[in-house]
């Protein structure tokens, strides 16, 4: 196969994923906001991205930039395809609940292949994803791009969709 076909496949399997919940910091939950396709590259700020992201137990991975810090909660790093595959983040300042966004990337063979959703959101958001009978196979990152009072992290967390 060749490697045009192979990172654009990538592309294609993204265009379904996601859907939100966001939940305040009062624990209200709320509908997140419309869904946008990022066009732009890769942000980065004077703090560097993801300076101490990793993987702190199964399914949870966190970063901190400063006095921000933001953790991310999946469901594995095998979905199944077509099967709801929950994720949700924290994004705090100095201990209390962040005003912050979160957007996704999705990396194949360490080079982002495509951007979706952008979401906004005060402490807590909680999202699903179904992803695609396309992606079978591929070994992805998903990567979430969480900004937040002008700290940039990128939550890395490697999937292999399976059927």
């Amino acid at each position: 196969m060749a490697v045009g076909a192979v990172l654009a496949a990538p592309i294609v399997l993204l265009a379904a994923c996601g859907g939100s919940k966001s939940t305040s910091s009062s624990g209200a939950r709320t509908a997140g906001t419309s869904p946008t396709a990022a066009t732009a590259p890769a942000t980065t700020s004077s703090t560097p991205s993801s300076p101490s992201s990793s993987e702190a137990s199964p399914g949870v991975v966190s970063g901190s930039a400063g006095s921000v810090a933001a953790t991310m909660h999946a469901a594995g790093h095998r979905p199944r395809v077509g099967k709801p595959w929950p994720v949700s983040f924290i994004a705090t300042d100095a201990g209390k609940p962040a005003h912050a966004e979160v957007s996704y990337e999705y990396l194949f063979g360490g080079q982002v292949v495509a951007h979706r959703s952008h979401y906004q959101f005060t402490g807590h958001f909680k999202d699903i994803f179904n992803w695609p009978s396309s992606a079978v196979g591929f070994p992805l990152t998903f990567r979430a791009v969480i900004k937040s009072t002008g700290a940039t992290l990128n939550l890395d967390y490697p999937v292999q969709v399976i059927g």
